[in-house]
């Protein structure tokens, strides 16, 4: 569905009587109205401009028997061992998939179950992977797919077999069918303009820094993971919310804000905002227009005539960003706001006591047998 015809049918909702009031109620509105379109179309019709799966696939996991098969995409299929995954969590730009989320709960009982301590690491890994906003080590198929596109509203999102017979692509097996959802998925512009390889590189490295610092305990490093967390979190909803297919949907729950320049001089420029208005002043902020992207900063919000209006510094005389605002304040193109990313730049813990020197690794402790008893671990 095309943003002009959303925007439209919502703005034609809200003259009714049965007008969605709420954000929450028009993004239903419009995410049942891009669906509806779909259904009318005989197909999945597009939802975001970025391709569903950040990564090139380089392998696949999904059920065969009683068993998970690994299959690389250039080479014959073999049974997934514990080795393996721990392998492919961590392999430098290995981007390994799976059709659903059913699949991907056997993978996790598989992780679960081995008896060795090396492995209940993996478990922990797994369950920090699946709580990413979105994993380029090890994606679901179907939610890769229900990013990029909308599905018909009689089909299910989570069901792989309804996206195959969607796009008409399902095969004699799960491994055929899935290269092909594969290929569909990875479909999409990546323009370098808004950053879109560099970003996706960056969650890349972080991810499988969280997954090689994830195998392992302690507060320290616990606090280094839960930092990498958040910075892989902000990462990769400041990617989704920067994709120019998804803008105007972002503009209803506040995620993005679209502005209209007004007043300006050589350092500043005011702006009406849309509502909901999330941003806060004081932050960097990126202006896009769906093509370029810059970053400034919002220095104040103003109220008066009865509306919002915020306070922006002038973009750099280098690159795109003037001529955005120009445009945009002529009316001739669209230009929104959005939160600057979060970036964390701490280094991996060494190992250290707090303000105090290197010390070597605990190999066990001293634990009297009641409190033993009562729970406390005996070694690191």
């Amino acid at each position: 569905m095309s943003v002009p015809a959303g925007a439209a049918h919502i703005q034609t909702m809200t003259a009714t009587a049965i007008a969605p009031t709420s954000p929450k109620d028009i993004l239903a509105a419009y995410r049942a109205d891009a669906r509806a379109k779909a259904t009318a179309d005989g197909r999945p019709g597009d939802r975001s401009d970025f391709p569903g799966l950040g990564l090139p696939a380089t392998g696949m996991i999904y059920s065969r028997a009683k068993g998970l098969k690994y299959h690389p995409l250039n080479a014959p299929a073999m049974d997934l061992s514990p080795d393996k995954l721990a392998e492919l969590l961590t392999e430098p730009l290995a981007c390994t998939v799976v059709p659903d989320a059913k699949t991907w709960a056997k993978v996790m009982v598989m992780a679960d179950n081995m008896p060795s301590n090396d492995f209940k690491a993996l478990g922990r890994r797994m369950r920090i992977s699946r709580g990413l906003p979105v994993s380029l080590k090890l994606p679901i198929l179907t939610e890769a797919l229900s990013y990029r596109y909308w599905l018909q509203d009689n089909l299910t999102e989570t069901s792989f077999e309804d996206w195959a017979d969607a796009f008409n692509v399902k095969g004699p097996s799960v491994g055929i069918t899935m290269r092909s959802l594969i290929t569909i998925a990875e479909k999409g512009q990546r323009p370098t303009a808004l950053r879109y390889e560099v970003s996706v590189k960056s969650l890349e490295e972080t991810e499988r820094k969280i997954m090689d610092q994830a195998a392992w305990g302690g507060i320290s490093n616990d606090c280094f993971v839960y930092s990498m967390l958040e910075s892989f979190s902000a990462k990769a909803n400041g990617l989704r919310t920067m994709d120019p297919g998804l803008l105007e949907m972002h503009v209803i729950d506040g995620q993005a804000c679209r502005i209209v320049p007004m007043n300006s001089d050589a350092r500043e420029f005011s702006a009406s905002v849309s509502s909901p208005f999330k941003l806060k002043e004081g932050k960097k902020i990126r202006l896009t227009d769906g093509k370029e992207m810059v970053e400034v900063d919002l220095r104040a919000l103003r109220f008066g005539d009865g509306a919002l209006h915020a306070v922006f510094s002038q973009p750099s005389s280098r690159g795109a960003g003037l001529l955005m605002v120009s445009k945009a304040r002529k009316l001739e193109a669209k230009l929104y706001a959005i939160d600057g990313v979060f970036e964390s730049f701490g280094a991996g813990p060494k190992n250290k006591r707090w303000l105090g020197d290197d010390v070597q690794k605990l190999s066990g402790r001293d634990v009297p047998l009641d409190v033993m008893l009562a729970g406390a671990p005996t070694t690191d």
